[in-house]
């Protein structure tokens, strides 16, 4: 499944989603309904503040006493995932009325990224400066670290139903399936991120060329890349079962804005890969 094979451009339909007034828009996250996460800012240097999107509103939150709000994902139940803060950073679940802390012990900066429907978490932990990557399932942190296992940091950014993890370190993107790691880097790229899978194993992240940003998506051994109309830099951050793409899209590296696609059910992704369930 995994062989860096074929690439295939593709067209999706596009719509924008940008706050009044802000300079950075970022959706990070969609569920099964097309609820959407994300976060914004005066700038892409925030401070940042937090929102959900239900049928076309906006619903705006704030960690306590956090200076930036990040949320970055949202499970079928509507169990929002995030982290708050600035040098020191934690991370949270939020169920529209509680916010639940989660913080690894003896780490200064704790970055939930990614939920499931049954709750369990990944993510980074440890320093502003180095991470490793976690799941978190029943109040146990789990790491995740792809070989050698010796990276400045680490990052586990997106987990399906079936326990699927992917996500990236210094050196690319990986996906870990039945506890076997394995590499995603983009043919050609200078470099890969791995950010979100769905339960058909679609994977979903961007890569980095000629100094412009790309998307792509990879499923059934073939990557597929795909772009914003205009943008240098189109940043895909999460995927829905119905094959929604959510991230954000920039002109100039300056000015972000939000985006979600039409169902990106295109050769052969709608089709379940049964591959390792098993």
């Amino acid at each position: 499944m995994f062989g860096q094979s074929s690439v295939a451009p593709v067209q999706l339909t596009f719509s924008s989603i940008g706050v009044p007034g802000a300079g950075f828009t970022g959706v990070e996250g969609i569920n099964s309904f097309g609820d959407v996460v994300g976060y914004y800012g005066g700038t892409s240097n925030g401070p940042f503040h937090s929102f959900v999107v239900r049928h076309g509103n906006f619903t705006f939150f704030d960690y306590p006493g956090g200076r930036s709000t990040v949320a970055t994902g949202i499970n079928d139940s509507g169990l929002i995932v995030g982290y708050a803060g600035s040098l020191s950073v934690r991370g949270f679940t939020y169920d529209g009325v509680t916010f639940f802390p989660i913080q690894r012990s003896g780490d200064s900066a704790t970055f939930a990224i990614g939920i499931n429907n049954t709750g369990t978490i990944c993510g980074g932990t440890g320093t502003i400066g180095t991470t490793r990557g976690f799941e978190l399932l029943g109040g146990h942190f789990k790491r995740i670290s792809p070989p050698p296992g010796n990276f400045v940091y680490v990052y586990a950014t997106g987990i399906n139903n079936f326990g699927e993890l992917v996500g990236w370190d210094e050196t690319g993107g990986f996906a870990l399936i039945n506890g076997k790691y394995v590499s995603l880097n983009f043919p050609g790229a200078d470099l890969t991120e791995a950010l979100a899978v769905n339960d058909s194993g679609v994977i979903i992240g961007w890569y980095g060329k000629g100094g412009s940003i790309f998307g792509f998506a990879f499923a059934n051994g073939r990557y597929t890349s795909f772009a914003y109309p205009g943008a240098k830099g189109t940043l895909p951050r999460g995927i829905n079962n119905s094959g929604q793409i959510v991230g954000e899209y920039t002109s100039d590296f300056q000015t972000y804005y939000g985006f979600v696609t039409s169902s990106a059910w295109l050769g052969g992704w709608a089709v379940p890969d049964p591959r390792h369930y098993k």
